[in-house]
C-alpha cells in the first residue's frame, strides 16, 4: 500500500537521502531550512510503502514574477520504474498546488537532458521549462589524485593562473565564520560590475550560511 506522508524527522530524511546514488544539497533538510528562512513555505513529503520510506520530495512554494509555483529541486527521489509511486506523488502535488493557488508544478530530478527522458516526463503531463532554476552544467573534480596530476590535467591557462597566484603570494583562507561573508560580498560586487549579472543578495547568502553552518555543512574560501 502506498501513501504520501509528511516527514518531520530530520534524521529519517537525511538517512533516506544517504541511500541515493545521485544527490545534491538542494534536496537536503537544511536546504529546506534555508528556504524557510527566506520566507518560503516548505513541504517534506515521503512516499510510504507498507511502512517503509520509499521516496521523498522536498517541495518549495516559490512566488516569483513569472508566477507562483511549487518547486521540487533536484528531486523527487523515488523508483522511476514504479508508475504507482509517480502517480500518487503527482496527484498529491496537484491537490497541493490548487490549495496554494499555484500556477504550475516544477520538478527538477537529477536526470540527463535527452530525448528519452523528455518523452518519459511528457507521458506524465510535464513539459520542458524555457529556463533553468539551478545550474544545469557543473564541474565535478576528483580531488584524490596528487597535486601534480591535478595540475597536469588542467588547461594551460588555468595552470598559469595558479602558478602566478603562488608567485604573488595569494592566500586562500578557509573559514566558517559568518562575519567573513563581507569579503565575499565585496568580491561579488566588483565581479558584478565587470560582468553585469544579477548576484545573490546578502540576505540569501547569510541565510544559506546560517542554515548549513549548524551542521558544519558549509565553508567559505
Amino acid at each position: 500500500m502506498l501513501k504520501i506522508k509528511t516527514i518531520n524527522d530530520k534524521q529519517s530524511w537525511e538517512k533516506f537521502l544517504e541511500t541515493q546514488v545521485q544527490k545534491t544539497f538542494l534536496h537536503s533538510w537544511n536546504w529546506g531550512e534555508f528556504n524557510q528562512l527566506m520566507g518560503n513555505k516548505v513541504w517534506r513529503l515521503g512516499i510510504d510503502q507498507n511502512g517503509t520510506l520509499a521516496g521523498s520530495a522536498q517541495v518549495i512554494k516559490i512566488e516569483a514574477k513569472r508566477g507562483t509555483f511549487l518547486l521540487c529541486p533536484h528531486g523527487p527521489y523515488l523508483n522511476w520504474q514504479n508508475k504507482n509511486q509517480i502517480n500518487i506523488l503527482i496527484d498529491y502535488l496537484k491537490i497541493l498546488a490548487r490549495e496554494e493557488k499555484c500556477s504550475f508544478i516544477r520538478i527538477a530530478p537529477f536526470f540527463e537532458r535527452n530525448e528519452t527522458n523528455r518523452q518519459f516526463f511528457k507521458k506524465y503531463g510535464f513539459i520542458s521549462s524555457p529556463i533553468h532554476t539551478h545550474a544545469e552544467y557543473t564541474w565535478n573534480l576528483d580531488l584524490q589524485p596528487k597535486e601534480e596530476e591535478l595540475l597536469k590535467n588542467m588547461r594551460k591557462t588555468t595552470r598559469y593562473c595558479i602558478r602566478k597566484a603562488e608567485r604573488e603570494e595569494v592566500k586562500i583562507i578557509q573559514s566558517t565564520n559568518i562575519n567573513n561573508l563581507q569579503y565575499f560580498l565585496k568580491l561579488q560586487k566588483e565581479t558584478k560590475l565587470r560582468h553585469d549579472f544579477i548576484p545573490f543578495s546578502e540576505e540569501f547568502l547569510k541565510n544559506e550560511f546560517l542554515a548549513f553552518m549548524k551542521d558544519n555543512q558549509i565553508v567559505l574560501f
